[in-house]
């Protein structure tokens, strides 16, 4: 995933030209692009996202972070259609969001790469961007199937916005390569290059240096920089604290479904309640080394003969473990 600088800046960036593309006829207010009040969202009896609020103003690098489970991915499901609220308004650019599908919220000028990825595997890189303009495309089938001049001007500037879009993400030597055939961090940046073909005022990132090495997170955090710079709005999920206090301009913390904390990157760092939700509180310390104790005291009161049971069980989990109710497994975090 590195590369991408020099082969970038030499053909231009397909950012800066998208970014002026899906502009709406009226503007943030306020210099507010993005606004949700109120929003929630339940699933049954969970309430994944609750009351929640937020602004994200146009031009910044904005990070919503958290514990596992806090709800960050419902709100971006929120903000882009694939969910709908229970309650709250979202708005872009001044117009109402809620109540939009997820192809309209493209068209309305936001992009989003997902935290699992979601390429054309058996196209190639070229063709994984190209399909990311369909939502810009005007020519109808009867056109397409006569080649009419209008729809060759617009497939070429389609060809060519693809171009821009892979060498800004120092993908053009990979552009005829099937998608499933690049290593992992090259394909983390074409899913980028897809979103920034829809010519798109927001670009929305869901963890987007998961699974990457420490070059290729430092190569992200240059991208992210040089996609603001070209008059692109960053709005990003991220665990990667480095990469979140490196790019953020401002930064906003949800635990349980709720905003516990926004502010600066050093405000939020400081704020006791950040360090509670990822770190627990000395009560909650207490109460796991007083469980270590009582494991050690239960583990030291067996009978020799529990002990070799035990320890003969552990490792096979053949029938001699079936029917067990087992009491020591972990989700990964």
């Amino acid at each position: 995933m590195t590369g991408a600088g020099s082969e970038g800046r030499a053909s231009g960036t397909c950012s800066a030209h998208s970014a002026h593309g899906a502009r709406g006829e009226r503007g943030a207010d306020n210099g507010i692009l993005l606004q949700l009040r109120g929003v929630s969202k339940r699933f049954g009896g969970l309430r994944a996202v609750d009351a929640f609020d937020l602004d994200v103003r146009e031009g910044s690098i904005t990070s919503l972070i958290g514990p596992n489970g806090a709800g960050k991915t419902t709100v971006f499901n929120l903000i882009t259609g694939i969910y709908r609220p229970d309650e709250g308004r979202i708005t872009f650019a001044g117009r109402e969001l809620v109540g939009k599908l997820p192809h309209q919220v493209a068209e309305a000028g936001i992009a989003r790469t997902f935290q699992t990825l979601r390429l054309f595997e058996n196209l190639t890189c070229f063709e994984n961007v190209l399909a990311g303009q369909h939502c810009r495309g005007r020519a109808g089938v009867a056109a397409s199937i006569f080649r009419t001049a209008g729809q060759r001007r617009e497939e070429e500037r389609m060809r060519s916005e693809a171009e821009r879009c892979l060498r800004q993400m120092g993908l053009w030597g990979c552009r005829d390569e099937l998608a499933r055939n690049l290593p992992y961090g090259n394909r983390r940046r074409l899913e980028i290059a897809r979103a920034l073909a829809t010519r798109p005022r927001l670009l929305i990132l869901d963890e987007p240096a998961g699974g990457l090495n420490e070059e290729e997170t430092a190569g992200l955090m240059d991208l992210i920089e040089e996609i603001r710079g070209s008059g692109i709005t960053v709005f990003l999920i991220e665990h990667d604290m480095q990469v979140v206090m490196g790019v953020s301009d401002l930064v906003a913390v949800m635990d349980n479904g709720q905003k516990i904390s926004e502010g600066t990157p050093e405000e939020v760092q400081q704020d006791p309640r950040v360090v509670e939700a990822y770190l627990g509180t000395e009560d909650d310390t207490d109460e796991m080394e007083e469980a270590d104790k009582m494991g050690e005291s239960n583990e030291s009161s067996m009978s020799e003969t529990e002990q070799i049971g035990k320890t003969g069980n552990a490792g096979c989990g053949g029938d001699r473990d079936a029917g067990r109710v087992r009491t020591d497994w972990h989700e990964p975090a």
